[in-house]
């Protein structure tokens, strides 16, 4: 699965920066130590909630709603103020799953879009699913400088 998800965050140091952070050696070991009883042998994520797609020190996303329409999903979240763990320009991040391919990650980075705007329309491709397969969404933030995370939080749709 750690290759698999690697592939999907691409150069995003999300588990790096948190294991130099914790003391870890392996950025992949604190994956795993994350992760590990979310999975089943052959079979991968079945516990999508308790996944984490991202870890970090960045404050976490707290989602208000989420509209799915086709293949289209819009996330709000709430934005009180600027705070030295949440800066208002911190980039979006969804990482999702689809049902039918839960050794599958899969991430968009959402350009333009930052925890300020409290709002982000992704459109998830289709990827040949069927029309209404169930989405399992992980929204994160990053700071600016790709060396500062937040926690993943999980939604359905």
């Amino acid at each position: 699965m750690w290759r698999i998800y690697r592939r999907a965050i691409g150069d995003l140091p999300i588990w790096r920066v948190m294991a130099k952070e914790t003391g870890v050696n392996k950025s992949d070991s604190l994956f795993h130590s994350q992760n590990g009883g979310c999975f089943r042998p052959g079979m991968g994520v079945w516990a999508f909630p308790t996944f984490r797609f991202s870890v970090g020190t960045l404050d976490a996303p707290v989602i208000t709603s989420a509209v799915r329409e086709g293949w289209s999903v819009t996330l709000n979240w709430e934005n009180d103020i600027d705070r030295p763990k949440a800066g208002n320009s911190d980039r979006v991040y969804v990482g999702y799953f689809y049902d039918t391919q839960p050794r599958a990650p899969q991430m968009l980075s959402c350009f333009g879009a930052c925890r300020g705007d409290g709002t982000v329309t992704v459109d998830i491709p289709s990827a040949g699913q069927p029309d209404g397969t169930r989405l399992h969404l992980y929204l994160f933030f990053g700071n600016e400088m790709s060396n500062r995370f937040s926690p993943s939080v999980y939604i359905e749709v």
